[in-house]
């Protein structure tokens, strides 16, 4: 492994029933109306914080920082589609939360203020609990991929327990992202 690693923590989606109705979202959307690349099941997650290229020994400190979160399991419900920044232009398309998006938010709280210790501050921007599944490389119709997002914002996937966080490990490759799991806390 390389002294450096591409690194992020997320919440991943593991249920195989939850996957499959997102799978089924991911194909009523219009690929008429946008060229773009649906996210495999197997990559779908909810990003708590991106680290970007860290070092293995900067690792090893969040993790020992980290490792004091007890995490107690709580249920969310995964709902809405919606798209960065917009419908009629999106870039992100991505499923949301709804029920207890609020614990979330507390846990991205925790995670935050415990990484203060070591050197990181708080992100600036507003955190938005959201699953991409696609990305959008060109729209080639937007009023039609405007009705296909707008059609999908209210869509209800179901619900999922959330137990742990892990920190993921980001190859870039030509077909894609490659996600392996280092380590979990929870």
């Amino acid at each position: 492994m390389s002294s450096v690693v591409r690194a992020f923590l997320s919440i991943n989606i593991e249920d195989q029933l939850l996957l499959s109705k997102i799978q089924n979202i991911q194909g009523t959307l219009d690929l008429t109306a946008a060229k773009m690349k649906i996210i495999k099941s197997e990559d779908i997650h909810f990003t708590l914080r991106f680290f970007g290229d860290t070092p293995l020994s900067r690792l090893n400190q969040i993790q020992a920082c980290l490792d004091r979160i007890k995490i107690d399991p709580f249920e969310i419900e995964v709902a809405g589609i919606g798209s960065f920044p917009n419908n009629r232009r999106p870039r992100i398309i991505w499923i949301g939360v709804t029920k207890n998006a609020s614990e979330i938010l507390k846990l991205k709280n925790e995670i935050d203020s415990s990484l203060i210790e070591i050197g990181y501050q708080p992100e600036k921007k507003k955190y938005t609990p959201h699953a991409t599944i696609a990305r959008v490389r060109y729209v080639k119709d937007s009023k039609r991929i405007n009705e296909n997002l707008e059609n999908l914002a209210e869509e209800v996937l179901g619900e999922m327990t959330v137990m742990r966080v892990k920190m993921m490990k980001s190859t870039l490759a030509p077909s894609g992202p490659i996600y392996e799991c280092l380590w979990e806390i929870g």
